[in-house]
């Protein structure tokens, strides 16, 4: 992208440069990640995004409120089938497999020091990702809403579960006790079933399913 034009449209830069910034994290990571790199990826001068932004973290916080964004896709794209345990292994599985396609994006969309959580459209575009995980959350352990504490615990230990994996794999840490030689190979192969057993032995056992 460098050098590809040095004037744009009203509008145009901004969403050149949150295109660069994202490129940059899928690249080489958080760690990567520079203004003055942003805006040489999209061509302009190094203070343009300042100019933008002000800062390198409201540029990363663009980019991880379209990861929320990517990320509220592919949980709407899970079909539900109305078997809650089946439903909620759908959710896990688009989960882990949004962290692996975008694994610098889905660590940023987590990092309190590099996200503005006081940004405006933070808690509705946060809150709108992970409504068809609420749901199924929700029917999985037979409850509805989340006004009571007991609700958002039960929300709370399915998220928990699902965040763990999806690090877990990141990390490769699944590789030698499934014997595979890459978390891709895993996820592809072993992660639906695991999933399946996890959740179908839990309602089996005591956590309530509505099939």
């Amino acid at each position: 992208m460098t050098g590809k034009r040095s004037s744009y449209h009203h509008g145009e830069l901004r969403d050149a440069l949150i295109d660069a910034a994202t490129g940059i994290i899928r690249e080489q990571g958080i760690e990567g990640f520079s203004l003055r790199e942003a805006a040489r990826r999209a061509g302009v001068s190094p203070g343009a995004p300042a100019h933008h932004f002000k800062t390198a973290k409201g540029l990363l916080t663009e980019v991880a409120l379209l990861g929320y964004r990517q990320l509220g896709e592919y949980l709407a794209r899970v079909e539900q089938t109305g078997d809650a345990a089946g439903d909620i292994a759908g959710i896990s599985l688009a989960y882990v497999r949004f962290a692996l396609d975008h694994p610098g994006v889905f660590r940023l969309m987590f990092r309190n020091d590099l996200v503005d959580r006081g940004d405006p459209r933070y808690e509705g575009t946060s809150m709108s990702t992970f409504q068809p995980f609420a749901q199924a959350a929700n029917a999985y352990r037979r409850t509805e809403g989340m006004d009571r504490i007991e609700e958002r615990a039960a929300l709370f230990a399915v998220w928990s579960a699902i965040h763990g994996m999806a690090h877990l794999v990141l990390e490769e840490k699944v590789n030698g006790l499934f014997g595979v030689a890459s978390s891709k190979e895993w996820v592809e192969s072993h992660l639906p079933t695991v999933l399946k057993a996890i959740w179908h032995t839990h309602a089996r056992g005591g956590v309530q399913s509505s099939s």
